[in-house]
């Protein structure tokens, strides 16, 4: 069974130079919930708006995604094994409210959803979205003045900010953040047994976290991550 993440937000889903399969918090989280399930899977980093088309095919299954309206049309969701929160870096403008973000240019990742107040705002035409790849990219258009804002988890930009491009410049978060997001695992409705995958997916991710392991896991993929960062940054 092969499962989807997202390619470039690291520290919560990425893939490494060396290898298409998924690391980070989201695949260390889903795949304990499957080993205890004693369902192989496979964890795949692929690029989002790819992986969405995945899901709708039939192909795979999406580890780590927002429910929102659309979506339930078409996919079944997992109850929330993880509540991401998100976080908009600035060049020293303010940020303290969606309406601060108004006629401003704003960098997001290419297919992601940020919560049912932003993509409403963002539909309306409110402020301009520009769509990269990873959140790396969007620092870096950030920094040098070609967006005002960038969306991006919490965890994500503590993590950049740690570069050597980024330390110490004039990059900062906004002063609340924007939101805080449940994130599921999802499948396609036709899908033969999914809800009952559904249903142990959520009692094995339940467990996790009555033992402790999603806190363990999180600090380990964290702590892992920012030494990758160090590395870069060096």
């Amino acid at each position: 069974m092969a499962i989807g993440f997202d390619e470039g937000s690291p520290p919560t889903m990425y893939r490494t130079v060396s290898s298409g399969v998924a690391q980070g918090i989201y695949p260390a989280l889903v795949g304990a919930a499957f080993a205890a399930l004693g369902h192989p899977c496979e964890l795949r980093a692929v690029p989002f708006k790819r992986l969405l088309a995945a899901v709708d095919e039939g192909q795979m299954l999406a580890g780590a995604v927002i429910r929102t309206p659309e979506r339930e049309q078409r996919w079944l969701f997992s109850q929330p094994y993880f509540v991401e929160r998100l976080a908009v870096y600035t060049r020293r403008a303010p940020f303290r409210s969606l309406g601060d973000l108004t006629g401003k240019r704003v960098g997001v990742i290419r297919g992601w959803s940020y919560g049912e107040a932003f993509d409403t705002a963002r539909r309306l035409g409110r402020f301009q979205c520009e769509e990269v790849a990873t959140d790396a990219h969007n620092f870096a258009k950030l920094q040098r003045g070609r967006l005002d804002h960038v969306v991006v988890t919490e965890l994500a930009g503590r993590m950049l900010l740690q570069l050597r491009e980024f330390k110490g410049g004039n990059i900062v978060a906004g002063a609340v953040v924007l939101g805080a997001t449940p994130i599921h695992l999802a499948l396609p409705r036709a899908l033969e047994g999914g809800a009952s995958l559904l249903a142990g997916f959520n009692a094995a991710t339940e467990q996790l976290n009555k033992d402790g392991m999603v806190d363990l896991l999180v600090a380990r993929e964290v702590g892992v991550t920012a030494e990758m960062v160090r590395a870069q940054g060096a």
